[in-house]
């Protein structure tokens, strides 16, 4: 197969191109070279490589802008993608549990499963800080909670209220939200999106 030189171009405002070369940059078809430069008028990536790997490179350009122009829309409900978030951060996390913290933090959330997207009125920044927070506490919490609704509840209520886990627990049984299964790991007693406003209501927070 032979080699091709290719010039590619993207438009998109500086802050989108900055994010999408980062985004790039982590994820490159293996080229033999290729460099970047932000005009004013969108990126420029110049691309030397066997044309099946030019073209893959093209495939993943276009797969990325569309979630990025939302994201930088200035005003409004935003659609960002969840792959991209997991990408942003370079850990998983649980979609449903980020939108539960998002709705009890004032904002509006919705996840719009079909299209793999978080649709909210919250900045891109924030919805990366509060994605990043949740994929971290979701692996602590695994060590206490017996099933995965148990996790998403402390993880939740550890990011709106500030808490710790341990005082999360503790509060949680002292209100019967949750309970002790035969292993020694807690079990939240209802839905645990009601047990989250249970718990805030009772805390006032």
């Amino acid at each position: 197969m032979p080699l091709v030189k290719r010039k590619l171009f993207v438009p998109c405002r500086e802050d989108e191109c900055f994010k999408l070369y980062e985004l790039l940059k982590e994820k490159m078809p293996s080229v033999n070279y290729a460099s970047f430069d932000v005009t004013e008028k969108g990126l420029l990536i110049e691309v030397y490589g066997y044309e099946s790997d030019v073209k893959e490179l093209w495939f993943e350009i276009k797969r990325l802008v569309g979630p990025l122009k939302e994201i930088t829309r200035k005003s409004g409900v935003r659609k960002y993608s969840v792959d991209l978030i997991t990408k942003m951060i370079k850990k998983t996390f649980p979609p449903r549990v980020l939108i539960e913290v998002l709705k009890r933090l004032n904002y509006y959330a919705d996840l719009l499963e079909g299209e793999n997207q978080l649709a909210t009125n919250a900045s891109f920044e924030e919805v990366v800080r509060l994605a990043e927070k949740t994929a971290d506490l979701n692996n602590e919490a695994s060590r206490v909670a017996g099933n995965t609704s148990t996790r998403n509840y402390i993880v939740a209520l550890c990011i709106i209220t500030g808490l710790s886990i341990d005082e999360i627990v503790k509060e949680s049984l002292e209100q019967g939200l949750l309970s002790q299964n035969e292993s020694g790991k807690y079990i939240v007693t209802r839905d645990w999106r009601s047990a989250l406003d249970v718990f805030l209501k009772s805390t006032r927070r």
